[in-house]
């Protein structure tokens, strides 16, 4: 098993079929199986099988290999659309049959999913390829996107059902999954990191980031350069390096009164006294302390 899954996110452009929630599941699945840098894996059908099967239900022989169709299905699309290789077929104990599967590395343009995510039995399968089909959607370096309307730009966004997907956001909104920010969906599941990498920058930003959140606030996203650094956030670092509680303490001191729209340049000026500058013009954000 993998520590964490990359998960591309043209899973959006090349699922298209109305199983694409299952299909960019079974993905998911099989590819937290690579454990080496051979970015092969191998899975067995029946536990794939398994895993799309309601908990306490047994399946006669033919509802069995109905169901191993259908994964066969969701493989081949993977396949077809070159988002995996199967590169051997295998027979395993018991008759059971595996593929040993082959996946590219992936450098750029997709996202982190921990695996404890797949393990979860509070939301079906579907709603569970919903909530990657959300991610890969996001603002770049986060965990929320706009829309407009639900049943309208938001619903041709995510592929679904313009009669289902209020239901299917309800039930991810009541159990935990997701909550709403105006006009933008969040994804609030541990699950579904912002970034890898546990570095000065990163967690200065998720602190950041956690405590708009927790203000019923968006986020601001981070612009930036081609050394991945945000100069913004980085004089923020500067005045407080590693002393994230004293950064927190600051947060709730400054901070008491949020206005709609936050940029990093807005923390940057209440937390350093800072004006930065963004595309050559001073930035000026609007400050309520």
């Amino acid at each position: 098993m993998s520590t964490y899954i990359q998960i591309p996110n043209s899973i959006t452009t090349k699922l298209t079929k109305r199983s694409k929630q299952e299909e960019a599941l079974v993905y998911a699945l099989i590819r937290d199986q690579i454990k080496d840098n051979s970015f092969k894996a191998s899975f067995s059908q029946s536990i794939l099988v398994d895993y799309f099967v309601e908990e306490c239900r047994t399946l006669t022989d033919q509802e069995r290999e109905n169901k191993e169709r259908t994964i066969n299905t969701y493989v081949s699309t993977l396949k077809d659309v070159g988002l995996l290789k199967v590169i051997d077929k295998k027979k395993g104990g018991s008759d059971h049959r595996y593929n040993v599967y082959k996946f590219d590395y992936l450098n750029e343009d997709y996202f982190y999913l921990l695996p404890p995510f797949l393990e979860d039995k509070n939301i079906s399968p579907k709603l569970k390829g919903l909530l990657l089909f959300i991610k890969a959607n996001c603002l770049k370096g986060t965990n929320y996107l706009y829309y407009n309307g639900i049943t309208t730009d938001l619903a041709n966004t995510l592929k679904v059902g313009r009669n289902q997907i209020k239901g299917y956001l309800a039930e991810l909104c009541a159990k935990g999954y997701i909550r709403y920010i105006g006009k933008s969906i969040h994804i609030i599941n541990e699950n579904f990191l912002l970034f890898w990498d546990q570095d000065v920058d990163n967690i200065t930003y998720k602190i950041i980031y956690d405590f708009c959140l927790e203000h019923d606030r968006v986020p601001p996203i981070k612009r930036v350069d081609g050394r991945g650094k945000d100069k913004t956030l980085s004089w923020i670092v500067g005045a407080y390096t590693d002393d994230f509680e004293r950064l927190r303490d600051a947060l709730n001191e400054r901070c008491k009164n949020l206005p709609e729209n936050l940029s990093l340049e807005y923390f940057c000026q209440v937390l350093r006294n800072k004006k930065p500058t963004r595309d050559g013009k001073t930035c000026k954000p609007d400050i309520r302390i």
